[in-house]
């Protein structure tokens, strides 16, 4: 008995709020928990874990990027335009790529080479990326129609998407990349301790630099996966994107004490924000009330993590 509550003690308390939830919105609609509304529901929410994952980075190292929403939309339409011009799929995620990579990179240049901060330099270069994206395509989304490329925002036979299969893929290297890399250790002596990490031979600037496009390169991944589930590139498609991002990660349990996190817990971040979401439209709360509903969850969640983090230094 006494095993049976330590191990329920641990179980994070994010799990516990997430299943009441889940009965909450299943007593009230029958569809709720059918099979094609998770289908949905992991379709919603792996490109968003993959944005979040890129958030829950830059945090830990002490930063923020209120442009990951704009380079998702900027790395979509460079992926759409690579698929009009007749170029192969590999080469499109490679695009996409690239053009999130380039983007974190300026970010990256500028608040590490520079010592611009970070929420002053990507709020700026957000309004850049969103120009960019409205000039290439005249203020019109690019609807595509090449299969090969649509695939992989479908289904597979089985009905599971192949978005989230490729989202998987990706967070579990992303994983990998955090736990087992010298780039994920470097990450965590950055954040919580810039300067020591640079007197004990860490080339601090770069490595920062780095972190800001690698955030930038997985976003332009989930912008290829997005723009195939969508069958269009629209160039506002990210709007709000970044801050649901930010949320989920702290959600997840990253601090903006820095150099505190994981992002193995941002997807319990993200699925407590799907699942809220999914849940507004099963008890028919207005779309206009929604996004006020998740501006206070992403305010509350922050007051919490303050909270906590200051009884962790008491």
């Amino acid at each position: 008995m006494i095993k049976i509550k330590q191990v329920l003690h641990r179980i994070p308390l994010l799990i516990w709020f997430i299943l009441l939830l889940v009965i909450i919105f299943s007593t009230r609609s029958s569809q709720y928990l059918t099979y094609r509304n998770l289908l949905i529901l992991l379709q919603q929410g792996a490109v968003l874990l993959i944005v979040a994952s890129a958030a829950t980075f830059v945090i830990i190292s002490g930063g923020l990027d209120l442009s990951l929403g704009a380079i998702l939309t900027l790395g979509g339409i460079a992926a759409a335009l690579a698929v009009t011009a007749g170029l192969p799929v590999p080469l499109v995620f490679l695009i996409g790529a690239l053009t999130g990579a380039v983007c974190g990179g300026v970010n990256g240049f500028f608040i590490s080479y520079c010592n611009l901060p970070p929420f002053i330099t990507t709020l700026g270069t957000q309004g850049i990326f969103y120009g960019l994206a409205l000039v290439l395509t005249n203020k019109e989304g690019i609807v595509i129609y090449d299969e090969a490329f649509l695939k992989i925002g479908a289904t597979l036979d089985r009905k599971i998407p192949m978005a989230f299969i490729c989202c998987l893929l990706l967070y579990i290297i992303i994983i990998f990349i955090q736990d087992r890399t010298r780039f994920g250790r470097y990450l965590y002596a950055i954040g919580g301790n810039a300067e020591g990490a640079r007197l004990s031979g860490v080339h601090t600037r770069f490595w920062k630099f780095m972190i800001y496009a690698f955030a930038g390169l997985i976003t332009g991944l989930a912008a290829v996966i997005l723009t195939s589930r969508l069958e269009v590139a629209d160039p506002i498609v990210g709007k709000k994107w970044e801050f649901e991002a930010i949320c989920c990660a702290i959600l997840g349990g990253t601090s903006m004490n820095i150099g505190k996190g994981d992002v193995k817990g941002t997807i319990l971040g993200v699925a407590l924000l799907t699942i809220i979401r999914s849940g507004m439209n099963v008890i028919r709360i207005p779309s206009i009330w929604q996004p006020a509903i998740l501006g206070t969850i992403l305010i509350l969640s922050i007051v919490f993590e303050v909270r906590a983090s200051m009884k962790e230094e008491k």
